[in-house]
């Protein structure tokens, strides 16, 4: 499977995940693949399948490291295990505070086909080694 941001330059391939130890969502191992909450919906089918990529890795950004600068109507494509290439547009992008995301709405489950994207953002806590923030951008199959 793969991921194709052109207006990024995002071109990645998607790996499946599952849960931490800690029952959060995996993020990849290798900094320049995404991966697919494999414990969630699957790509092209009904519900909101759920990628997530890292921001920056070795002091360089990395494959969803100019996510937030995505905005409503851009396109992308993801193309599935069948080789069917799939295309989707930004409904619309927001950061939240990791500690206090709605994962409610992050998570959401609809009937139409939907994609979520998740990277850090904002401040970097030197102090646990990680963002404060989660960039987050819903997308709709066109």
């Amino acid at each position: 499977m793969r991921i194709d941001i052109p207006s990024i330059g995002t071109h990645a391939q998607i790996v499946p995940l599952g849960e931490d130890d800690d029952g959060a969502m995996a993020a990849p191992s290798d900094p320049d693949t995404v991966g697919w909450y494999q414990l969630g919906v699957g790509i092209g089918t009904p519900g909101n399948a759920l990628l997530d990529g890292h921001v920056d890795w070795g002091g360089r950004l990395r494959v969803f490291g100019l996510l937030r600068r995505l905005q409503p109507g851009d396109p992308f494509q993801l193309t599935d295990s069948d080789g069917d290439v799939l295309t989707y547009s930004v409904a619309w992008t927001r950061m939240y505070e990791a500690d206090t995301a709605p994962l409610d709405e992050i998570f959401q489950q609809t009937s139409d086909e939907e994609v979520t994207l998740i990277t850090c953002g904002g401040a970097f806590d030197p102090a646990i080694h990680m963002y404060v923030s989660r960039w987050v951008v819903r997308a709709t199959r066109s």
